[in-house]
C-alpha cells in the first residue's frame, strides 16, 4: 500500500511539473491570443508545439510571433495580428524568401515590445 501511495504521489508530481503553464500569460494580451496559446499548449493539441509568444510592432501594427518549441527543427514562426488573423509565417526550411513577411524581412523591421508567454 505504501508503494502505491508513493507511486501515485510521484506520478502526480511529474504530471504537474511536465504540464506547460499558461497561467503566466502577460497582462493586457488580447483574448484570442490567450486562447490560441492555451489551445496550442494543451495536451490534446495535435498542432506543432510553441516555445514562446512575443509581441512586436511590425508595419505599424501590433503582431504576435508564435515561436516554435526548441524541440522542433526547421519550424516556422507564425505571425498573427491582434484578432488572431495570420499575417505571415517566417523562418523554417525554404531559403531566403521564408524571412519575408508582407515584403519586409520580419527580423529587421519588427520592433520587439514584450514577451507574452514562454514555456
Amino acid at each position: 500500500m505504501k508503494k502505491l501511495l508513493y507511486c501515485i504521489a510521484a506520478m502526480t508530481l511529474y504530471s504537474a511539473i511536465s504540464c506547460k503553464k499558461t497561467d503566466d500569460i502577460a497582462k493586457n494580451t488580447p483574448e484570442c491570443i490567450k486562447a490560441e496559446i492555451k489551445r496550442l499548449t494543451s495536451p490534446s493539441s495535435s498542432s506543432w508545439a510553441i516555445g514562446s509568444v512575443d509581441e512586436y510592432i511590425f508595419q505599424g501594427n501590433i503582431v504576435y510571433a508564435f515561436e516554435p518549441s526548441k524541440n522542433i527543427a526547421d519550424a516556422s514562426t507564425i505571425i498573427k495580428d491582434v484578432n488572431c488573423n495570420m499575417v505571415c509565417s517566417v523562418g523554417g526550411f525554404g531559403g531566403p524568401n521564408v524571412l519575408l513577411c508582407n515584403g519586409d524581412k520580419f527580423s529587421e523591421k519588427a520592433v520587439f515590445q514584450r514577451n507574452i508567454w514562454k514555456e
